[in-house]
């Protein structure tokens, strides 16, 4: 389970398992402790059915050593994950870096520790499948995924990440349908405020994605892709398209995107309040979440079935 309200489900693996269960999911995406128990999780996933995609770090920077990555990997492949999620930046980028150079420099760093890593999911044989994180514009994933032809190295396409870097989603994921080898399956809901945009992941049918469309493109080119649902239960995400430090990181892309984006925002605006949970203690918190999680899963199976 992903949440942005406090963790209040299990965080042991075995006990994670039989709550993912107990909401009635297919499968789940978890990063696991290398010293976990694989018979034991192993044997907790198939006594449940469900399928398992794994949850890797990559090694930092450039350099480091890889020892303890290959050894998640071959963890992973143990417990029968079909593919393993990573990422190549955590955050936002348009508000960690504040200047192009300080972009510039994180992704010659990124681009060396791809370089050490993806070999590695070659030589273990699994799928590392890298999210389109709130780093790169689409074009800039595409460029780095088209780089590697491995069949162990693609995309995890999540549906809404790249909105706030003013990309527009549906181009976004059919421009990474051709590597996706995992999802997180989301629906977004949008609305103006006085520097940008509002943004949030919100129930399916509360969105304004076309969430059985964009998945049977998905689906089309990887039949064995699992619809990962994710919704992250948080107040709205402002994203800032009105302030000159927005665009720092790409600087050539502020007329267009943003006449688009801002375009976007007034056709498919809210029309009723965004959820908020910040006035909620942690116990209703929780609940919000679990309620938001098994709305979702009923209305996949019926939907994405």
């Amino acid at each position: 389970q992903r949440g942005g309200a406090q963790t209040r489900g299990p965080a042991d693996p075995i006990a994670t398992v039989a709550y993912v269960r107990s909401l009635g999911a297919g499968g789940l995406q978890m990063a696991v402790p290398n010293d976990t128990d694989v018979k034991k999780l192993r044997a907790a996933l198939e006594k449940n059915n469900l399928f398992f995609e794994g949850d890797i770090r990559m090694i930092a920077r450039a350099g480091d050593d890889t020892a303890a990555f290959e050894k998640g990997l071959r963890m992973y492949k143990e417990l029968g994950a079909s593919c393993v999620r990573t990422v190549s930046f955590v955050g936002r980028r348009y508000e960690t870096f504040k200047t192009l150079g300080d972009y510039l420099d994180w992704k010659a760093n990124a681009d060396g520790v791809l370089a050490a890593c993806v070999p590695i999911a070659d030589k273990v044989g699994i799928p590392l499948a890298m999210e389109n994180h709130k780093d790169r514009v689409v074009d800039e994933e595409v460029e780095v995924l088209k780089k590697y032809s491995s069949e162990y190295f693609g995309a995890l396409v999540d549906f809404g990440n790249n909105i706030s870097m003013c990309d527009d989603p549906v181009e976004t994921i059919r421009k990474l349908a051709p590597y996706v080898k995992a999802t997180h399956v989301k629906n977004m809901a949008v609305a103006p405020y006085d520097q940008g945009f509002l943004l949030s992941e919100v129930l399916f049918e509360d969105g304004f994605l076309d969430i059985p469309a964009l998945f049977a493109e998905l689906k089309k080119v990887n039949p064995k892709v699992h619809p990962m649902h994710e919704l992250i239960t948080r107040d709205p995400l402002k994203v800032p398209v009105l302030t000159d430090q927005y665009w720092a990181t790409w600087p050539e892309r502020s007329g267009l995107y943003l006449e688009r984006t801002l375009r976007m925002v007034e056709a498919h605006a809210s029309k009723k309040p965004l959820p908020t949970i910040s006035d909620l203690d942690a116990d209703a918190q929780f609940q919000v979440e679990q309620s938001n999680n098994l709305k979702c899963f009923a209305w996949g199976r019926k939907a994405l079935a």
